[in-house]
């Protein structure tokens, strides 16, 4: 509030100089802003995009190793002396000689990653490609040994080996499942330990930036593989990546992570269900950031030097016309109104804002004497504007009923020669002098009723077997005044968008009840009812009739709704008039709502 009250006592001049000085900033900010999270957004898309290839290459490397792996071993565990020993789970160490050179026959002929192979009966005894390395006390440690069998193959992830020959190294076991080729039934477990040379050749060959960073987490977040060696077969708790939150869906987050904003992506193992994590430096991927911030800096400085020597000189120009007119000003406020300005030609505002000023205070002294009987005026101007409008409106009546008629009456004399003829001519005749007459703004309901149903009595002619009309109105109303022809047009619209459609069939029903201290007359039929967009259309412009009467409203081919509710707004104010209410496939419901004693309502003239 402090600095306002200070703002406010600057001089024009200073707060032209601030306000440029302000939008200028605010607008080189918040082009930095949107700049940095274009930037920001573009970097995660592409980081997230180079991401997944190499983590989706990856994958695809090490599900594509698991499988070969298993291939590879079906003529291993589909030979003799394997299926043989599984069978029949010998000691004999002819037979136990004999499966650990099959198994030392397969190694030599594949993979040299292979740091151990056991095979495993169903009473989970082990032979191994060397005897020593399947001695109880050697394998008991090790997570595969106390498996049960699973028909399906399993993969375990990093922990460190400790029989012989496998010294001390971190390994992957696989299982594989044997089945007995004869019989199929589940016989042995062929376990295969694999150190994570394949791995760590495969991640170092796939570069995401230089500070990218590759690993593998398992199910239960323990650490397959990390460039970091220690980290291995660890939960990821216990390592330097605690705090990291590993996104698991696909898009990349942006996180802090030890300091530092880090783009991060996983992706899983279709094999192994495991998580692929790549995790970049933010700042490498988004180095154009940084030259966005650059130039948002310097074009802020530039902009603000500018405005600091340009702006002051430009304001000369419109600050001090403006103080000479200020002067003058309070010459005015005093009651001097012989004060001129010098006008200047030209088209700007201030040239204009001085020939106006002349103009005006020209005209003050007239408007001053003059404004009480002019206000008196224009009271009568436009009471007598409002009724002329009613008039016009009342005038605007469609002669669509005179001409359907005629045509009607034309017809049934060529074809039919029936009485009828007679009947409807006279009701039209009476109808269309009732339109035409425009003595009185207002009549008695019951004459506003009674030529309703002459008109009716025309409709029922021109559809005989089908239309009905019904009247539910109570006799204590039929001497309520109301403003002349506002039912007829509503019936009228009934008529031709409810009755005419379906052939004549269908039924109109006029009705009236009293609510509060007004009257409501409804209209209502059983046609299609109104289209939701054209409804929306005439109840706005119903409103636009209530809020502010157009003028103009009596030149404009407005019929029937429209041209009802503006005559009842025009007579008795906005909160009378017309409300629609539609029911799609079942008829529509046109409501009048009028005071029910309108003398007070009532203007004279």
């Amino acid at each position: 509030m402090k600095i306002w009250t200070i703002l406010q006592r600057q001089s024009i001049k200073t707060k032209m100089v601030l306000a440029f000085l302000s939008v200028s900033i605010l607008s080189v900010l918040l082009s930095g802003v949107f700049s940095n999270l274009y930037y920001s957004r573009a970097a995660e898309k592409e980081f997230f995009n180079v991401s997944s290839e190499a983590i989706n290459r990856l994958n695809y490397h090490l599900d594509y190793y698991y499988n070969q792996l298993q291939q590879s071993t079906l003529s291993l565990i589909q030979n003799d002396v394997v299926q043989d020993w599984l069978r029949s789970e010998s000691d004999a160490n002819a037979d136990i000689q004999n499966v650990e050179k099959e198994l030392r026959r397969y190694l030599a002929l594949n993979y040299s990653e292979i740091q151990g192979m056991f095979l495993i009966s169903k009473s989970h005894k082990a032979v191994s490609m060397s005897q020593s390395f399947a001695k109880p006390s050697l394998i008991s440690g090790e997570p595969w040994i106390k498996l049960p069998l699973s028909p399906v193959i399993r993969i375990i992830p990093t922990h460190t080996a400790g029989y012989e020959g496998a010294d001390g190294r971190q390994v992957i076991s696989v299982l594989l499942p044997i089945f007995d080729k004869e019989s199929l039934d589940l016989i042995g477990t062929l376990m295969i330990d694999i150190s994570l040379h394949e791995l760590d050749q495969s991640f170092k060959s796939s570069q995401l930036g230089g500070s990218a960073t590759l690993f593998i987490l398992a199910d239960d977040d323990r650490i397959v593989y990390h460039p970091n060696e220690a980290w291995n077969g660890l939960p990821k708790q216990q390592t330097g990546l605690a705090t990291l939150q590993i996104p698991d869906h696909e898009m990349a987050s942006l996180q802090r992570f030890q300091g530092t904003d880090y783009l991060i992506a996983s992706a899983r193992s279709q094999v192994t269900g495991w998580r692929t994590v790549s995790l970049v430096r933010f700042d490498e991927m988004a180095v154009g950031i940084s030259s966005a911030r650059f130039s948002v800096i310097l074009a802020l400085g530039v902009i603000t030097l500018l405005i600091v020597m340009i702006v002051p000189l430009l304001s000369n120009r419109f600050v001090n016309p403006i103080l000479r007119l200020m002067s003058l000003m309070r010459q005015v406020g005093k009651g001097d109104l012989s004060v001129q300005t010098k006008s200047v030609p030209g088209q700007d505002e201030l040239q204009q804002l001085f020939y106006s000023f002349n103009q005006m205070v020209q005209r003050l002294d007239e408007l001053v004497a003059s404004n009480t009987s002019l206000q008196f005026k224009e009271m009568q101007a436009e009471l007598r504007q409002k009724q002329a409008l009613i008039k016009a409106l009342q005038n605007q009546i469609n002669p669509h009923l005179l001409y359907n008629t005629l045509g009607i009456i034309k017809s049934i004399a060529y074809l039919e020669k029936v009485p009828a003829i007679e009947r409807m001519a006279r009701n039209l005749a009476d109808v269309y002098r009732y339109t035409a007459y425009f003595s009185e703004m207002e009549v008695f309901l019951k004459d506003e009723l009674e030529q309703l149903r002459k008109y009716l009595e025309i409709v029922h002619i021109r559809f005989p077997k089908h239309f009905q009309s019904q009247f539910f109105i109570n006799e204590k109303f039929l001497q309520c005044r109301v403003v002349k022809l506002i039912l007829q047009p509503i019936v009228e619209n009934a008529v031709k968008y409810a009755i005419e459609q379906r052939g004549g069939e269908g039924v109109v029903i006029v009705s009236a009840y009293q609510d509060k201290e007004d009257l409501i007359i409804e209209v209502a039929d059983n046609g299609p009812g109104i289209d939701e967009t054209e409804l929306h259309r005439i109840e706005g412009l119903l409103r636009q009739i209530s809020a502010k009467l157009d003028q103009d409203y009596g030149d404009h081919d407005s019929l029937g709704i429209p041209n009802v509710h503006a005559r009842l707004v025009l007579k008795y104010g906005g909160e009378y008039g017309v409300k629609i209410t539609t029911f799609a496939g079942r008829g529509t419901v046109v409501s009048l709502r009028i005071p029910l004693y309108p003398e007070q309502y009532r203007t004279t003239g």
